[in-house]
């Protein structure tokens, strides 16, 4: 784990997907070339390196170059990846600060606190997991009655009722969850794609969600239930898998 955050990359020795152009951008990146290292890391990710070390480290090199909008998408694709890696989220959060909108994602429920510890899939799987084991102690009871079932039931029902509630409270907010960062410095939302009357407006680093794609245009929506259509090259998708865009250049001088 990076020691200050920020300031500090995370090494990919080790990593299955670390290579030659993994390596080349993490040495631009310690040794402060900034731009180069942003311009490897989304050759590696782009060349497959779907690493959640990767990108963060593509963030870190894109924050430096105070290419902040970039740099969220960079660190919310890395939490994709890698969603218990509280360095990632600490990073986001700083830079969350140095936007304009500063858009707040609607609060997990308190009692579901492991819900930002573990992905969609992972309390999916958990979930079907602790089911089938309690199916097969259940199973267990019918052929043996005087088996000592009763505890570990309950040991395993616990966390199979919690993680089923999860799953279906995250299924329930899938549609609204942001999965795309504002790139472009400033975006005005349409009440009908390009034609449409301007609602309102977004500023580089906002985080929104894709509900509806026609086109060259796609319909947003905001936490506070705000929606609204804006141009789709004005987006990053937070979908790690997609091309990873390259950050505007910055003027000389």
């Amino acid at each position: 784990m990076p020691l200050f955050g920020l300031t500090t990359p995370l090494l990919c020795l080790g990593l299955a997907t670390a290579g030659e152009p993994v390596d080349d951008a993490l040495a631009a990146l310690v040794a402060g070339d900034h731009a180069e290292a942003s311009r490897l890391h989304i050759a590696a990710v782009n060349g497959g390196a779907l690493s959640g070390d990767v990108y963060y480290n593509l963030g870190v090199s894109l924050y430096r170059e105070d290419a902040i909008p970039e740099a969220i998408l960079a660190w919310r694709r890395a939490a994709v990846l890698a969603p218990r890696d509280g360095d990632i989220l600490m990073n986001l959060s700083h830079a969350r600060r140095r936007t304009q909108d500063r858009i707040e994602a609607p609060a997990l429920d308190s009692w579901m606190f492991w819900r930002s510890s573990f992905s969609f899939s992972e309390q999916g799987w958990a979930a079907a997991l602790c089911l089938s084991a309690l199916g097969a102690l259940g199973a267990l009871w019918r052929l043996r009655p005087e088996a000592p079932v009763g505890i570990p039931a309950l040991l395993v029902g616990v966390p199979a009722l919690a993680f089923t509630l999860s799953t279906a409270a995250e299924l329930s907010t899938l549609n609204d969850r942001p999965d795309a960062v504002v790139l472009a410095d400033e975006v005005s939302a349409r009440s009908e794609g390009a034609g449409g009357v301007v609602l309102f407006t977004l500023h580089a680093g906002a985080e929104v969600t894709v509900r509806e794609r026609v086109g060259a245009q796609a319909l947003i929506a905001l936490p506070d239930d705000r929606v609204g259509w804006v141009p789709l090259d004005t987006l990053g998708l937070v979908d790690p898998r997609l091309p990873f865009p390259s950050p505007p250049a910055k003027p000389a001088g």
